[in-house]
């Protein structure tokens, strides 16, 4: 410590004096950006060639830049706009620039280290960039449902219709088999949460473990409207600078920030309303006798059929359009200022969104409060802060698989919909089912289960984040920053369920009332992320080179902390969980710490046509077995663009890259802990726990090369992309079969292979581009798959024992095994009369992906449009099998294929399952087309605009997400699934109905 403090002063001196000699070496170069129409342009980017700083035009698109003495290459861009290069002499004091529309979109930068970025031209990976206008076009209840369909080489789907959101993002198929699947995500430098905490409603439903509890991820929070853009880095060699946190690739969220100028108030207005898209039905029974033969021997049921059925007729009541047939309004309020004032520039914004469910009791809130400021210090001093406090409240209902039918489509699926469920009797009380699990004692009513029972999600949540940049030189040839940038994420989520005694499944002497009738949950889940990187970054442009040398160091910590009280047996109106019959507490902590240095280099040559970059990562972290031992994460890849002598082809770039990250082990992975065996012989006693930790344990691997090529074509009217990518994942973390002698039943290992391989295409065009009219048109496609390898000595082919997985044989479930898809679909199958198990059967992912976009502007008038399609993707259609053992699904009576095998179509599929013997019998083709997303939106004239003080543009637009599905799918929806983010997604097993919904918005800017 004492060399270090004797350094420091003599350093500080050299820093100063560069500093200052920098200084008495430059001039002021000014300027304007405007359109090709002469209209200003204000937040453009002008910077010297090679400069990873610059400066920003104001509202009159009038700039300010130091730049050194001698002869100097300007260049100015801005998102939406190909970029403007200029040679500026040293005697001139001026330039202008006049920027095209890149409608294209070949310009833009493309981030490529922790403090570095290069222009998209010369990107050498596949980077998909969505902008703010894609984001927020058409309202979406989360950020991974207004990505869908926008990113080639992403699955990103939700898991139900549930208000509030919840989905998964995949990105180039899977990456692990039981480790972390969802992508790291980045908001403005600092990593944040995405976790789904469970809310114990498993406890009280009866539902088999937390990924059944339809949670919401954390990625919900975000409120779209205040991104800039979302860039997602799909390879090792794009990712690899997060190392052993990047093998799902990296979803990198720039909010919006203010530009220099006068300030600038917006204001939006929207109200919609959502609908069941599909609405299945049950069976319409004939008369009592068609009624009784589904019943069986069940009295209660058998005496409420008889009340409600003739010998000739039955009623027929919409339990599915009554319940999930809410169309209330749905609000949401957007606010934002912005502008600058000399070296300071501010963004603010406001929003409140308010979407109402459509099923009884269901909705969700989200509030957001958004401020982000920079402050030029001086010439060559940069602070950007950002601050984000949201609220987010949900009331999602219940869904999704339980054994106690209160989730409404399983109980649905049993109870003749021939009496009204949502009656009550003269003191108010709801009818009870008779039916469902064979009576009153065994079953639930939806209707009042939804009515009464309370399931509340309340969390608040502070994004902090800070970036300090000084340009400690700027040369003719040289220049060098240093930077620091960080922040941090906390939120605190709040559960609250209460299940009182008077719900039919919480009745003394049912499945879940038992001995204590009446449940409460209250729990508390907060998790912390903070992290800081700082950097320095050398470019040297001597003209025929461009060189840019980084180096810096990361630090990460998380920490978790969560509980839950559960109290069974309440009192009479009682409403917290002390004072319950039976309490159960459960709690969790968890802490971790990464730590990293990296190195990169980057050169541009031959007029900036060859692009060539190596970096290297070296990173610890707490969750690997050893702590102490670092793993390193290399990486190079290389780009060269070339205009080729012929008609039609303006710029062919090919592009190659080859990385390698990592993928983290779970938290506990690594821990030999003792657990508690109880009081022995009047003693404590501890002993090993039935799952035990590995104190080798270390990250997942992967390498990737890819090889891609992206053209322009036909004077910018064409614009292609192509890539193939081969990834090769080693140290799987996987689950070795332990004697059962040893007392324990599960421990984690690293060994064995995985591939994926993948190709991913898309096609830009511009068929018209005249003064009032244009069209561009976007086609993706892509498609991967996954396959284990090898595993290592003494693992076999295992399952993971989570819904999400599947259910058994019976049902068809994930099984991994070397020489197999990760994601095939095991179950039973008849040979030769025999039933045998674990029999491959299908396939969980779908052959290909395409989405088709189309944009349509003609004067004041713009209509766009997204369509998905997907072909395809086996689903187990569980909810179909519950209807037809149930014998009231909404074609059971319809033809039968084989009436040797069932009298009526839904006793042929039931029969022809087997009671799970011919697992086949249920696993269906997920297949289907939607229609994403539709915008139609009109600027109003000025004259308009002008009825509101001091507004000068007004927008009104009408949209509509998941407008409609084309499919052959016997269901809701086969996009859906049971038990959340998974490495396959294929169990449809009574979820929450997916919706549509419909906005009209105003906007207003002032």
């Amino acid at each position: 410590m004492k060399s270090i403090r004797s350094v420091l002063p003599l350093l500080l001196l050299v820093l100063v004096s560069v500093s200052s000699f920098a200084q008495a070496q430059t001039r002021e170069v000014t300027g304007r950006v405007t359109t090709t129409a002469g209209q200003p342009l204000s937040g453009v980017v002008v910077a010297l060639a090679g400069q990873t700083g610059g400066v920003r035009t104001n509202d009159r698109g009038e700039f300010r830049l130091q730049v050194p003495n001698g002869d100097v290459t300007v260049i100015a861009r801005t998102i939406g706009y190909k970029r403007g290069t200029q040679r500026v002499a040293s005697g001139s004091s001026s330039v202008d620039f006049s920027l095209e529309k890149d409608v294209l979109e070949l310009e833009g930068v493309i981030v490529t280290g922790a403090a570095t970025s290069i222009e998209r031209r010369n990107a050498a990976t596949a980077v998909a960039v969505v902008s703010a206008d894609a984001l927020a076009r058409v309202p979406a209840q989360s950020l991974e449902s207004a990505l869908q369909g926008k990113v080639i080489g992403a699955s990103i789907n939700m898991n139900n219709g549930a208000p509030g959101g919840g989905g998964q993002i995949q990105i180039r198929g899977a990456s692990s088999l039981i480790g972390r699947i969802d992508p790291l995500i980045i908001v403005d430098g600092v990593a944040i949460s995405n976790a789904t905490r469970s809310n114990m409603q498993s406890s009280i439903t009866g539902s088999l473990n937390a990924a059944e509890e339809n949670g919401t991820n954390r990625l919900a929070d975000i409120n779209p409207n205040d991104i800039a853009n979302v860039e997602v880095l799909k390879s090792a060699a794009a990712s690899a600078i997060y190392g052993s946190q990047a093998t799902n690739g990296v979803v990198i969220i720039t909010t919006k920030r203010g530009r220099e100028g006068s300030p600038r108030f917006n204001f939006t207005q929207r109200v919609g309303t959502s609908q069941l898209i599909r609405k299945q039905g049950s069976r319409h029974f004939a008369n009592l006798a068609d009624a009784l033969s589904e019943i069986g021997a069940n009295n209660e049921g058998i005496a409420a059929a008889t009340a409600a059925c003739t010998a000739t007729s039955c009623p027929y009541f919409d339990y599915q359009g009554d319940l999930y047939g809410q169309t209330s309004p749905s609000f949401e309020s957007v606010m934002s200022l912005s502008g600058g004032v000399g070296s300071t520039r501010y963004y603010a914004s406001g929003s409140d969104k308010q979407e109402s469910g459509i099923a009884m009791n269901t909705g969700a809130r989200r509030q957001s409060l958004r401020a982000n400021i920079d402050q030029n210090v001086g010439d060559r001093i940069t602070i950007s802060l950002g601050s984000n406090l949201i609220r987010s409240f949900s009331q999602r209902g219940v869904s999704n698989n339980d054994n106690a039918f209160s989730s409404p489509l399983y109980g649905f699926a049993y109870t003749p919909a021939i009496i009204d469920l949502q009656q009550k009797d003269a003191l108010g009380q709801y009818v009870l089912n008779p039916f469902a699990g064979g009576g009153t004692l065994k079953g639930s009513n939806p209707f009042q289960t939804f009515d009464l029972m309370q399931n509340n999600e309340d969390v608040y949540r502070l994004i902090f984040s800070g970036k300090a940049n000084w340009a400690a030189y700027t040369g003719e040839k040289n220049s060098l920053n240093f930077s620091i940038q960080g922040g941090a994420d906390r939120y605190s989520s709040e559960n609250y369920i209460r299940a009182p005694q008077e719900l039919q499944f919480q009745r003394p002497g049912t499945t879940e009332g038992g001995i204590f009738p009446g449940a409460i949950v209250q729990g508390n889940g907060t998790e912390r992320l903070t992290n800081v990187t700082t950097s320095a970054v050398w470019a040297f442009t001597p003209g025929w080179i461009s060189a840019t040398t980084s180096a810096g160091v990361q630090l990460q910590d998380r920490a978790f902390n969560d509980y839950n009280l559960l109290g069974r047996g309440l009192g009479p109106q009682q409403s917290v969980a002390a004072g319950a019959q039976n309490i159960t507490i459960t709690d969790r902590q968890e802490k971790s710490r990464t730590q990293a240095a990296y190195g990169q280099e980057e050169l541009l040559l031959f007029g900036e046509r060859l692009y060539v970059a190596g970096a290297i990562r070296g990173e610890r972290a707490s969750l690997n077995g050893d702590p102490h031992k670092i793993f390193y994460y290399p990486r190079g890849q290389a780009s060269y663009r070339f205009n080729p002598s012929v008609r039609g082809i303006d710029e062919v770039k090919l592009r190659t890259s080859l990385g390698v990250s990592g993928n983290q082990p779970s938290y506990g992975d690594r821990f030999l802990a003792l657990t508690s065996y109880g009081i022995i012989g009047g003693l404590p006693a501890y002993g090993l726990p039935s799952t035990i930790g590995n104190p080798t344990i270390k990250p997942e691997r992967l390498s990737e090369f890819e090889l891609g090529l992206d053209g322009s074509f036909l004077t910018q009217r064409m614009r292609v992309e192509a890539t193939y990518y081969n990834r090769k994942l080693t140290d799987l973390l996987v689950r070795p079969q332990l004697a059962p002698s040893t007392g324990i039943n599960a421990t984690v290992v690293n060994g064995g292979e995985m591939t994926t391989k993948g190709y991913e295409m898309g096609l830009t065009l511009v068929p018209i581009q005249r003064n009032n009219l244009s069209w561009t048109s976007r086609t993706t496609w892509y498609q991967s798959r996954a396959d284990i390898t090898s595993f290592p000595p003494g693992v076999q082919p295992f399952t993971t024992g989570t819904a999400a997985g599947g259910f058994g044989n019976a049902y068809g479930r994930l099984r991994f095994a070397p020489g197999h898809t990760v994601t095939t679909i095991w179950g039973n199958k008849i040979v030769n009369g025999s039933t045998v198990g674990n029999q491959p059967l299908a396939d969980a992912n779908p052959k290909y992906v395409m989405s088709f976009g189309n944009d349509v502007s003609y004067k004041s008038l713009n209509f766009n449009v997204l369509v998905d399609y997907r072909r395809g993707g086996t689903v187990s259609n569980m909810t179909l099998n519950l209807f037809d053992e149930g014998a009231n699904t909404w074609d059971y009576d319809d033809p039968s294929p084989d009436v040797a095998v069932g009298p009526t179509l839904g006793a042929y599929r039931y029969n022809s399952w087997g009671g799970g013997a011919n697992t086949a019998a249920y696993l269906v083709d997920g297949s289907y087309t939607k229609v994403r997303e539709v915008n139609l939106s009109y600027d109003l004239p000025a004259a308009f605009a002008s009825r509101f003080r001091g507004a000068q543009n007004a927008k009104l637009s009408f949209s509509a997400r998941n407008l409609f599905i084309i499919s052959g799918y016997n269901g809701f929806d086969p996009e859906v699934n049971n038990g959340g983010n998974f490495v396959a997604r294929f169990v449809d097993l009574s979820p929450f109905p997916p919706s549509r919904s419909f906005w009209l918005s105003l906007d207003l800017g002032f």
